[in-house]
């Protein structure tokens, strides 16, 4: 166990454990490089390993944590590197403000149902993001949904998120029994439902202030996830009780979808009635007060906010995608007839209608960097693509089916810019599968994203990068100068 002010990879200083659990212990560390504080997570290498195992686990480890680094969401904590250390995975995350959602259980009580609501609408944003690039997040649980100051939620510990299809638990004992899906501890394979589960399952706490299936030992509460119905969620009202348990539902089949989860969170977190309004005001500056004094001592430290003399930058807030690309630029660049889809805030993606493209999508994403306290949203910005450069830099090779090719500058678009490509195999194809063309760029305190997704592509054909490319272009020029 490193000591206090170790130095992991001549970089990140170690200052303070922030908390440990199954999957691992985090750090509050300095990124000597950069000169910004981090948390740090040291994975958890399970017992009883022979050298070969242990190499072969961190080398998983590494792969999935450079997978989970490239998914965004404004509920997502950033991954921005993964590290070796002899034997030992380290994964380094942004420092987020906040305090984890069971702190804030034990300490103020139970959530109004409404704002509990809200907080699912955010991890499910995460959990959306993280399906829709093929990835699980395995550890849905109380202890890893932290709240903002102003109330928002976000999900931690993307580090350990694991491919679609596995098996059983990728990490051994990462999660918690009674946030793990009846599959899961049945080692059948996990899939977005299992997600979807934990989540009801952290809801249900949050509104009951106890879980679903809380017993005194950990193999009773093993055996009531997979033998037992939870009592029905009282202080969650009838319809947010209902869905949460059909959420529980013990087979996966049986569970609703995302779309279906999200249309009825959506619906509740709007819902209006006597005093909620002022309950979940009274809920935001409680957690906001706590967030003070708790300081460095939560799950992740307070960030430093804002200060308003720093320069904002360009750009108050990120431009809606949609409106940086006109259908029928993306129908010439993609070469068919498309339909357009706000996918999410601050994504909006064009996929092929017809043909026999079907499936091929083009994807833009657009976020705009805040100023902190020391630094203008220009520099954070130019810092945030700094990091995504190393990251990206650094899955480049091939990996059991993905393959991930050369990180090249991109001339005259933003300020700076980068392109990335990338392929990997279908599960049951050795000739066929998914091609990505990736393009980041900079301008001011804005960042721009472009995928081009192609599907049944072989892996002999060249990558395509000049469509994510040319649209980008267009993008740039959309954007309000």
């Amino acid at each position: 166990m490193p000591g206090d002010l170790y130095l992991l990879a001549g970089r990140y200083r170690l200052i303070e454990r922030l908390g440990q659990g199954g999957a691992g212990t985090v750090w509050r560390a300095i990124d000597e490089t950069l000169d910004r504080q981090v948390a740090v997570k040291q994975v958890r290498v399970p017992q009883g390993m022979g050298p070969r195992e242990r190499a072969a686990f961190a080398d998983l480890a590494i792969h999935e944590a450079r997978s989970a680094g490239r998914l965004r969401d404004p509920a997502i904590v950033l991954v921005h590197d993964v590290v070796l250390d002899g034997d030992q995975p380290w994964i380094i995350m942004d420092l987020v403000t906040g305090r984890s959602l069971d702190k804030v259980i034990k300490e103020s009580g139970p959530l109004p149902p409404q704002f509990a609501a809200q907080v699912g609408l955010r991890v499910l944003s995460a959990l959306e993001v993280a399906h829709a690039h093929g990835m699980l997040h395995q550890d849905v649980k109380p202890a890893n949904i932290l709240l903002d100051a102003d109330g928002s939620a976000m999900l931690t510990d993307f580090g350990i998120a694991t491919p679609m299809g596995g098996r059983g638990d990728r990490f051994g004992s990462a999660g918690s029994p009674g946030y793990m899906a009846p599959e899961r501890l049945n080692e059948q394979p996990s899939g977005p439902s299992s997600d979807l589960w934990s989540l009801g399952a952290s809801l249900y706490t949050a509104v009951e202030g106890r879980a679903p299936f809380e017993r005194e030992l950990p193999a009773a509460i093993a055996a009531a996830v997979l033998l037992h119905q939870p009592p029905f969620p009282v202080r969650a009202g009838r319809d947010l009780g209902g869905l949460l348990m059909a959420m529980l539902a013990k087979d996966p089949a049986a569970r609703p979808d995302a779309a279906r989860v999200r249309a009825e969170l959506t619906r509740l977190a709007g819902a209006t009635g006597g005093g909620r309004p002022r309950r979940r005001a009274a809920w935001a500056a409680a957690i906001a007060a706590a967030v003070v004094v708790l300081g460095a001592g939560g799950w992740y430290a307070a960030s430093a906010l804002g200060d308003p003399a720093q320069d904002t930058g360009r750009y108050a807030a990120a431009p809606d995608p949609c409106a940086l690309l006109g259908d029928d630029e993306a129908a010439r660049l993609m070469k068919g007839a498309v339909e357009s889809d706000p996918t999410r805030a601050g994504e909006c993606q064009w996929q092929l209608s017809s043909g026999s493209g079907r499936g091929n999508r083009l994807i833009v994403r657009a976020w705009a960097e805040r100023p902190t306290r020391d630094l203008g949203g220009p520099e954070v910005a130019r810092r945030r693509f700094t990091s995504e450069r190393s990251t990206r830099a650094a899955a480049e090779g091939t990996s059991l089916r993905a393959s991930h090719g050369k990180v090249r500058d991109v001339a005259g678009l933003g300020e700076a810019a980068i392109i990335q490509n990338a392929f990997e195999f279908y599960l049951n194809s050795t000739e066929s599968g998914k091609s990505d063309s990736v393009l980041l760029f900079r301008t001011s305190n804005l960042l721009g994203e472009v995928v081009w997704h192609r599907e049944e592509a072989t892996r002999k054909a060249p990558a395509d990068q000049d469509t994510a490319i040319a649209a980008a272009r267009l993008v740039f020029a959309a954007l309000p100068k």
